[in-house]
Parts: structure tokens; C-alpha cells; sequence
């Protein structure tokens, strides 16, 4: 398995992680936020679908969706408590487009030359010390978002997933 490989897998079980927690949700359990303040499942699923896209971008992909300006907005970091979170989408529409970015990412992560990977993180920022750290800091993005996911099921009365 190449450097690649796993940067890429990372996201492909990043992906999977999104969906066990949201697939059998509701249209309305997929919007509802557990408490005021926090995301819906809706806001989190669009927002790593925006954040996917915009790496995708970075790691040369092309044939990506097109977002608007207003769209990347509504889930994009705010660092303030959330508000009431209406007109985020359907269920189908954001998966979709989180399925479609993530793919042309993982696509897009096979492609990075090996010599790349460690040079100096294109966004550097607390976590990375090298570009190949930072690709797969995305991932782990998913992974706490997945947290959140999780604690939102739980407020709905859902299981756990094991």
C-alpha cells in the first residue's frame, strides 16, 4: 500500500463513518439540532461536503460541483453558536454532493507525487508538520465531525453504531 493508498483510504472510511450515522435518519431527524447552539446532521454533512470539494480543489481535481458563494457560506465555520438551521437542503441533494466531493478527492489523493508529501503543508496550521500530514488531517476532520454525529443519534433516541 502506497503513501497514497492510505491517504486515500482515510477518506473512503471517513465517508463510510458519515453514512452509518446518517443514513437511516429521517428528513427531519437528518435536520434537527440535539440542543440550541449545535449543528444538525444536515449543517455537518454539507459542511465536510464544502471542506471535501475545497481539498479536493487544492489536489488538482477537476469536474468538481459548483457552489455558490451563499451555499459555501451557510456551512462553512462561524465560530459562533449555531442559529436555527433552516433551508440547509434535503437529505439526498447534500449526500449526494458529500458522496461526489469525496470521491473526486480520494481521486485527487492518488494522484499526489511522493516527493510532495513531505514538503511544507500548502495551509499550514497547528497539526501538520507536512503536505501529506495535512491531506490527512482532512480525514481525521471527518472522524470528529462523526463524534458529533454520533451525539446526535444519541439525542434522538438511535443505538449506537457498533
Amino acid at each position: 500500500m502506497t503513501p497514497n493508498d492510505l491517504l486515500a483510504s482515510g477518506y473512503r472510511m471517513g465517508r463510510q463513518m458519515v453514512h452509518l450515522m446518517v443514513d437511516d435518519l429521517t428528513e427531519a431527524e437528518f435536520h434537527h439540532q440535539p440542543w440550541p447552539g449545535t449543528n444538525c446532521a444536515a449543517w455537518i454533512v454539507g459542511h465536510l461536503a464544502v471542506t471535501a470539494r475545497r481539498t479536493a480543489e487544492r489536489l488538482g481535481a477537476s469536474d468538481l460541483p459548483e457552489l455558490t458563494e451563499e451555499f459555501v457560506a451557510r456551512f462553512s465555520v462561524t465560530k459562533q453558536p449555531a442559529g436555527v438551521q433552516t433551508e440547509l437542503g434535503d437529505k439526498a441533494t447534500i449526500l449526494s454532493l458529500f458522496d461526489t466531493c469525496v470521491d473526486k478527492l480520494i481521486a485527487a489523493a492518488q494522484t499526489i507525487p511522493v516527493d510532495a508529501l513531505t514538503s511544507p503543508p500548502a495551509n499550514p496550521g497547528p497539526f501538520a508538520a507536512n503536505y501529506g500530514e495535512a491531506v490527512l488531517f482532512g480525514s481525521l476532520h471527518f472522524a470528529l465531525h462523526s463524534g458529533q454525529l454520533s451525539t446526535i443519534r444519541r439525542s434522538l433516541g438511535k443505538p449506537p453504531i457498533a
